[in-house]
């Protein structure tokens, strides 16, 4: 059940300036939306501001560093130097890409957690590791099609550019260790982590119960949260993640990308992803028959015969449809018929 409703501010303050935007959501609270010079794909950068507490949440990409410091600097909080904790929801580049480099700007340490830790003396590497979208490609995609997708990504990664090739190896040391269920005080406030896994094997939420804030990540979002075998995310374990947060009694929900939500609005976030699932689950089913079908084939029939656009969407689609296809097929109400042309499926 939920408490007495959370004051906050009657008007938010919004500000726009070269590095990008920004909203001032609490009296201590902002929503920084960093300009991505490499892609379309923009990150709600959150900054908590305290007495002598100044905590960034999700910094966003590697390449924002600048813009980072000057949006710092304009809204008077004296840039990267004087942040005193960086706090993270998950490990995707968008989010904790930028890590190795900040310790190279700033003292403070790194909130890590152990699903993250074996990855700490590589951070680079990890990232270009799981941004490589093309054993993934290789695997799930049949020909002839496999053949022309790969010569088309060749040299790519999923985040538009390699951590290696801009930035060196990488590791991250400057770091303080937490558990899953324990709280950190940042300031005046207790955030709990919560696991959030299913969308990156390393996803979690920060839960902060006085205050009744959910820093969800990428967990619940306006479009489907991306779901794919090559970054190593789970079905199972995303609707488990749901479930979990949907017994918290939130009143304002931070998402990694989007807008924030208050009051019942987070319920219908979280019941929209929810549904997400379930309507892809049933379209695959539909779409499924005797006659042996391969990945791509499957998705456009779902979606009406027509890619979706942009091409970021089609293949945020593809690769959760691949993974509804595995679960299927790990549970036994679908078969995959492997060749040298690559997999096809057929129902039981």
């Amino acid at each position: 059940m939920r408490g007495p409703p959370v004051t906050h501010p009657s008007t938010e303050t919004y500000l726009r300036g070269p590095w990008g935007s920004s909203v001032r959501i609490e009296d201590d609270l902002w929503r920084l939306r960093l300009k991505n010079p490499v892609g379309t794909l923009l990150v709600n950068t959150f900054v908590y501001r305290h007495r002598d507490t100044l905590a960034v949440i999700d910094p966003g990409w590697p390449w924002d560093l600048q813009l980072l410091e000057d949006a710092l600097v304009e809204l008077g909080f004296g840039g990267i130097a004087a942040v005193t904790d960086w706090l993270y929801t998950h490990s995707h580049i968008d989010h904790m890409g930028s890590a190795a480099l900040l310790q190279q700007r700033n003292d403070a340490p790194h909130m890590i957690w152990p699903w993250v830790e074996a990855e700490l003396g590589q951070w680079h590497h990890y990232q270009d590791r799981v941004n490589d979208w093309t054993p993934w490609v290789e695997e799930a995609f049949a020909e002839p099609l496999r053949s022309k997708i790969l010569a088309a990504r060749l040299g790519r990664s999923a985040g538009g550019a390699r951590m290696l090739e801009n930035f060196g190896p990488g590791a991250l040391t400057h770091t303080r260790r937490y558990e899953i269920g324990e709280s950190i005080a940042v300031g005046a406030l207790r955030l709990q982590l919560v696991d959030a896994r299913g969308h990156d094997p390393s996803h979690l939420a920060l839960w902060e119960p006085t205050r009744r804030w959910l820093f969800s990540g990428d967990l619940l979002l306006a479009m489907p949260s991306p779901l794919s075998r090559a970054m190593g995310d789970d079905l199972d374990l995303y609707e488990a993640s749901l479930r979990r947060v949907s017994d918290l009694p939130a009143e304002l929900l931070l998402t990694g990308h989007g807008t924030h939500q208050r009051g019942d609005d987070i319920a219908r976030a979280v019941e929209r992803s929810a549904h997400q699932v379930e309507s892809h689950d049933l379209a695959l089913r539909q779409a499924l028959n005797a006659e042996p079908t391969d990945l791509y084939t499957l998705a456009t029939r779902m979606v009406g015969g027509k890619e979706l656009e942009p091409t970021s969407r089609w293949w945020v689609y593809l690769a959760n449809t691949d993974t509804h296809l595995q679960r299927l097929v790990a549970r036994g109400e679908a078969r995959r018929l492997d060749s040298d042309e690559g997999p096809r499926y057929v129902t039981r």
